[in-house]
């Protein structure tokens, strides 16, 4: 495929995602990564596009509702992230470099249908206050399922719901996690897979995870167009319908993602590449 054809597909992917996410109030990370890995994008790129793009998204909403903030408590979440997504990272590495891509995907595809099994069955009680324990562990759960596959979001979003707070605090606290958490997800990315290149084109600039931000950089602005689209959808559908659709369409997505390399002709041991992932002992 080439890089227009590309372009224009992540592009279409990231409305869509916008607009799901704007019509049901999540999934766009469990949408947009697995499409993506779909046309041709590696899985830490992936990861990379969507924690940029959602990166802008929680920046912006936090700044409106930065007043319902306990600035106090956030940053020792982001700190228990800061031990876990460097590990959630490596294991990813780990795995492209020992199983390869295909298998990665179909990881993916367990996360996701773990997740979204966790969204419909988990029903959490509201309380004025929980054991700091809770909070630390929820954190540091989402900073590695970030880190291995950029969809971390269940674990903190399940122990913010689980606190009798306004609706306002709940998603102020979710994006101020989230808006601390993505520099260190596109750091730890880019620590990890920095040896990873263009065959052609060595360089920083040429550098997949670069690539791969630059690409999303460009293309951010083009989620608006799925947002407007989006909440027209969510104020016409009754909400249970619209969550049951969305719930359909990324069970279909995760279904894909785990069973596409098992159906596919082309998913051989032989065809299948990964990434040459640098070896820590050589660098040192």
């Amino acid at each position: 495929m080439d890089t227009t054809t590309l372009y224009i597909f992540a592009a279409i992917i990231l409305i869509l995602g916008s607009m799901l996410q704007s019509a049901a109030g999540f999934a766009f990370g469990m949408f947009a990564i697995p499409l993506l890995m779909f046309i041709g994008y590696e899985p830490y790129q992936a990861i990379a596009m969507i924690s940029l793009c959602g990166g802008v998204q929680t920046a912006v909403g936090l700044y409106t509702l930065r007043k319902h903030v306990d600035w106090k408590q956030v940053p020792a979440l982001i700190a228990m992230s800061i031990l876990t997504v460097p590990l959630g990272v490596w294991v990813l590495s780990t795995l492209l470099k020992d199983f390869g891509p295909e298998v990665v995907k179909q990881i993916f595809g367990v996360i996701i249908l773990t997740g979204l099994l966790v969204q419909i069955w988990c029903k959490v009680s509201q309380h004025e206050k929980l054991h700091p324990a809770w909070g630390l562990s929820a954190s540091g759960l989402s900073g590695f399922i970030g880190g291995i596959s950029g969809m971390g979001a269940p674990p903190i979003v399940m122990w913010v719901h689980a606190h009798n707070w306004t609706n306002q605090r709940s998603r102020a606290t979710i994006w101020a996690f989230f808006t601390g958490l993505v520099p260190l997800q596109i750091g730890f990315l880019y620590f990890r897979f920095s040896g990873v290149e263009h065959q052609t084109q060595p360089g920083f600039w040429h550098n997949n995870v670069v690539t791969a931000l630059i690409t999303a950089a460009i293309l951010s602005p083009v989620m608006v167009l799925g947002i407007v689209p989006g909440l027209w959808i969510g104020h016409r559908i009754p909400k249970a319908r619209l969550r049951h659709i969305s719930y359909a369409i990324i069970f279909i997505i995760s279904m894909i993602a785990i069973l596409g390399p098992i159906m596919s002709d082309k998913s051989t041991p032989n065809e299948i590449t990964s990434p040459v992932v640098p070896d820590e002992s050589e660098s040192n």
